[in-house]
């Protein structure tokens, strides 16, 4: 049973097989928040679904609820469990059991098994989609997160396209919407009319991922007549409103640095990351260096060039989930 506590200094990723993401269905706010709290408990390393516990108190506290019984953990519950979605064409419900009794303070989740091609191992999939969780969890609406998550899909299989064949990174990317898609998507109810889409969920989500996430994005109206058919959107990069210490390097090393810089007090640097070829530490002055497992190599003395590069390796392999941050600085 995994039990991890989902704070903003922490490598709290939830990562998920685009088609998984493309799914046609709908969860309250709320609920998808509850169930990208579960994922972000996955390791990308994990080979089976295992069993997630989740903090009660943490959970009201993210989603900013005043109350302080079960009635709505119940309900958001209840919700995973019987409002199934569709995936390749077949019908799925996020969770095959929910107990509320056998950790004391904890929910505790069974993910459907059926869901593991969607969760481990994408790298091995088509295509999956990442982002740091505190990306939805201010977000506000039933429809914006979902729409964050599709946004947020394109434009990263867009960046994955073009950096191969360009070598740096798009400074923004355009797609189409139909709006008759749009519904059939997120399970828009028809007595929503293009002006309800428009202001529950565009200028909503236009606002709010500006505001408080690692993207935002521009729109124009697409006519047939005088009925609005599609979407135009521009997806951009947006280092500004994102607290999310991954969505650049720049942002990854400041939360490095700021967590993991020992004490002038200290005598042992606290390790960062290990990987295969030794455990990853940072000096006083703010530089990377690797401790070698191999006994006659010892400690690495790297220069800015060599460190520099270390921080590219680090900060690509953080963000693909390939290594998880200790925890022994906080």
């Amino acid at each position: 049973m995994r039990r991890v506590k989902v704070e903003e200094n922490k490598n709290n990723i939830v990562a998920k097989a685009n088609p998984l993401i493309r799914s046609k269905g709908h969860l309250s706010e709320t609920s998808q928040k509850l169930i990208a709290m579960i994922i972000s408990m996955i390791r990308a390393d994990d080979t089976e679904l295992t069993q997630y516990a989740l903090k009660r108190t943490d959970y009201l506290e993210k989603i900013d609820s005043s109350s302080n019984n079960d009635e709505l953990l119940y309900q958001r519950a209840e919700e995973l469990m019987h409002n199934p979605f569709r995936v390749d064409g077949k019908l799925f419900n996020w969770c095959s059991m929910v107990d509320f009794k056998a950790v004391p303070g904890y929910i505790v989740f069974d993910i459907h098994p059926k869901l593991k091609p969607y969760l481990l191992e994408l790298r091995e999939t088509l295509g999956f989609t990442q982002y740091n969780i505190v990306n939805i969890l201010s977000l506000k609406g039933d429809y914006v997160p979902r729409f964050y998550e599709l946004l947020k899909m394109e434009f990263e299989q867009y960046k994955a396209q073009y950096k191969k064949k360009y070598k740096k990174t798009p400074k923004k990317f355009m797609f189409e919407i139909e709006i008759e898609w749009l519904r059939q998507f997120m399970a828009i109810p028809n007595s929503y009319r293009y002006n309800d889409i428009k202001r529950n969920i565009i200028l909503k989500a236009e606002e709010q991922l500006e505001a408080k996430t690692d993207i935002k994005f521009e729109w124009q109206e697409i006519k047939f007549g005088r009925k609005v058919t599609g979407l135009h959107i521009w997806i951009k990069d947006n280092d500004k409103g994102s607290e999310d210490w991954l969505s650049s390097r720049k942002k990854f090393i400041d939360h490095v640095r700021k967590h993991y810089t020992p004490t002038p007090e200290d005598n042992i640097f606290p390790t960062i990351a290990s990987p295969n070829q030794g455990d990853i530490k940072l000096d006083k002055d703010g530089k990377l260096y690797l401790l070698s497992k191999q006994k006659d190599l010892g400690i690495v003395d790297y220069n800015s060039m060599q460190s520099n590069k270390l921080w590219d390796w680090l900060y690509e392999q953080v963000k693909e989930k390939i290594i998880i941050l200790k925890e022994d600085k906080q």
